[in-house]
């Protein structure tokens, strides 16, 4: 389904499913995508929200908009709402229209925009985002929405990381990955890595994954005094 989205893209419907899942909502909304837009292209958002105190207003309306449910864990792999479809289907469209074979953030931002009856519709209607605006805005930023339309083969190696007891949450980054144990592929570079798991203290280490090699984390999991 995500073949045709740039990295930047896919990582806006991984948080997606992440804010999901910890509003402890069965489906991902267009808020939530709404507010994996706004964590993962900052620039974009700050650019047209004009500023950090308008993005950081939407997740307290979406917070206090939201009814309070148990986090799900995030394992589950949660289903898109009907609306979040139509949202994914239009950012396609806009894309073609554009003549961009890829699809990108700000396409994404158009398909919020489209799905005009939704939940993250409306809060960028409060903040003056209109379709017509934002879409000559994006058609204005020309060349630089093109280069972020091309998706770029980094070079990456695999790191395989366990934990005892297994099951903990891995974040490389502050981007959550999995559970352990797991077989990551993980850009080059220096990374770092933290594991987490209910009733145990937080585990982290700085990690530099290096060309052409099979690294391995074997996290030791201290339990919380009680």
């Amino acid at each position: 389904m995500f073949e045709r989205y740039t990295e930047k893209a896919r990582r806006v419907v991984f948080f997606a499913r992440y804010e999901a899942s910890q509003f402890g909502s069965p489906y991902i909304e267009t808020e939530h995508l709404l507010l994996g837009l706004l964590r993962e292209d900052k620039a974009l958002t700050n650019h047209l929200l004009r500023s950090h105190a308008s993005v950081e207003s939407i997740r307290r309306q979406i917070e206090s908009h939201t009814a309070v449910r148990q986090q799900i864990p995030t394992s589950v792999d949660l289903p898109l709402s009907d609306e979040c479809r139509r949202v994914l289907a239009y950012a396609a469209e806009e894309a073609e229209s554009l003549g961009q074979q890829h699809i990108g953030t700000r396409h994404l931002l158009l398909g919020l925009l489209r799905e005009e009856h939704c939940f993250a519709a409306a809060i960028l209607h409060e903040r003056r985002l209109r379709l017509t605006t934002v879409r000559e805005e994006v058609a204005r930023m020309g060349e630089a929405g093109a280069q972020e339309s091309r998706p770029t083969a980094l070079p990456t190696a695999t790191v395989t990381i366990t934990s005892t007891p297994a099951g903990a949450e891995i974040e490389v980054d502050d981007v959550f990955l999995g559970h352990t144990p797991a077989e990551l592929t993980l850009t080059l570079g220096d990374r770092t890595v933290s594991i987490t798991k209910q009733g145990y203290k937080p585990w982290q280490r700085k990690l530099q994954v290096l060309p052409r090699s099979k690294q391995t984390i074997s996290a030791e999991l201290e339990q919380l005094s009680v």
